[in-house]
């Protein structure tokens, strides 16, 4: 059995003394494994955040057990090397996991609290799924359905993130809070509001502030309120397929309507959103008309973007081998991730889908009815 690192264990006490020592918490873990193909293989306990390893135990006679300190309540996952079995749960005391759930069971005062931000998180996305099934079928015009969605979904967008940021406040240094801001960071970078991100990260403690993703979460609050709806669109960089070099502001900013796509070969969503979307998008408007797209290649290899682009007949633009930074300078956390650009260059809407995207054009043309030539 592995204990946390020695090594860390003391520079905490060289970086903060006796206190450092006084600050850490012991955990003890236990659990009973049903699958008979896990005997004698060993299970690892990885601290979420950062995915170092800091425990051990070989499974014997169908249970492990693990014991030892760390440095905080830490938000943790613990799996063999094949995934077969995993769970994810607080680092605390008298753990005891259930690996049916994936979760700890709800004896321990964190785990407990843990359970009840989940159910409570469930419950409310149960809610949103009725609430947004109930829309489709009052109106099944997509576009008056684009409509309404977006007309009611702030109200419901406000609960969902109160909920987080409730969860983080009572939780602010433990586990629980990292759970919550794990789930709300994700939310508010999926729906572009770095004003729900930066009041979740005011919400933060010093212990969550010191995780890996409450540091990229400042970056994602700068990305996206640098390019935020309103905001001139920020250049990107890269190749063509010809590997010469291209720029967004090529395209964008020049009297059109600019699309701006960030895709990947390997994301099955946005080769459907190329195929359904922009393809006949770029067919209504590529001979004269007031809509150009630009597609942006992140995190993918040159050549599969090209097999990808001939497999699925793109034939706009393509900016390939964009910047690393490009994500980080947009507060992109996932994709497809699909941006409107007005003709000026000014950042008209953001993570649009289907008709999303004509529905945006005709809304800022019916508040300028005559766009930039």
């Amino acid at each position: 059995m592995n204990r946390v690192n020695s090594y860390c264990a003391a520079l905490l006490l060289l970086l903060g003394g006796s206190s450092a020592a006084q600050a850490q918490i012991s955990y003890s873990i236990s659990a009973r494994i049903d699958n008979p193909d896990m005997e004698g293989k060993k299970m690892y306990l990885e601290v979420q955040d950062n995915k170092a390893r800091i425990d051990s135990a070989t499974v014997q006679n169908g249970q492990i057990h693990m014991a030892g300190t760390a440095l905080w309540p830490h938000y943790v996952r613990i799996d063999s090397e094949d995934f077969q079995e995993f769970a994810l749960f607080v680092l605390e005391d008298s753990v005891v996991i259930d690996f049916k759930a994936h979760r700890a069971l709800p004896v321990s005062p964190l785990n407990r609290a843990l359970q009840a931000y989940f159910s409570q998180k469930d419950s409310l996305f149960a809610q949103i799924g009725s609430w947004d099934r109930a829309l489709r079928e009052q109106y099944p015009d997509p576009k008056e359905y684009e409509q309404k969605f977006a007309e009611e979904w702030p109200r419901t967008k406000d609960q969902l993130f109160a909920l987080y940021e409730n969860w983080i406040r009572t939780h602010p240094n433990d586990g629980v809070g990292e759970a919550a801001w794990r789930d709300g960071r994700v939310d508010a970078i999926m729906y572009c509001s770095p004003q729900a991100l930066r009041a979740l990260y005011s919400r933060l403690g010093p212990q969550l502030r010191s995780l890996q993703s409450a540091e990229k979460g400042k970056k994602d609050i700068e990305g996206l309120e640098t390019t935020a709806v309103g905001r001139p669109f920020v250049d990107i960089a890269g190749i063509t397929a010809e590997k010469k070099p291209v720029h967004l502001s090529d395209f964008a900013g020049k009297g059109k309507f600019t699309v701006v796509d960030f895709w990947a070969s390997w994301c099955g969503p946005c080769r459907q959103e190329g195929r359904e979307t922009l393809k006949p998008l770029w067919e209504k408007h590529k001979d004269g008309g007031n809509v150009t797209i630009v597609s942006v290649a992140v995190s993918d290899e040159f050549s599969r973007t090209l097999k990808a682009v001939e497999e699925d007949g793109y034939t706009w633009p393509q900016i390939i081998d964009a910047d690393k930074n490009t994500m980080s300078q947009y507060g992109i956390i996932a994709i497809p991730h699909i941006l409107l650009i007005a003709p000026d260059g000014t950042i008209l809407a953001r993570n649009l889908r289907g008709g999303g995207i004509e529905q945006a054009i005709e809304n800022y043309l019916k508040e300028h009815p005559t766009p930039a030539k």
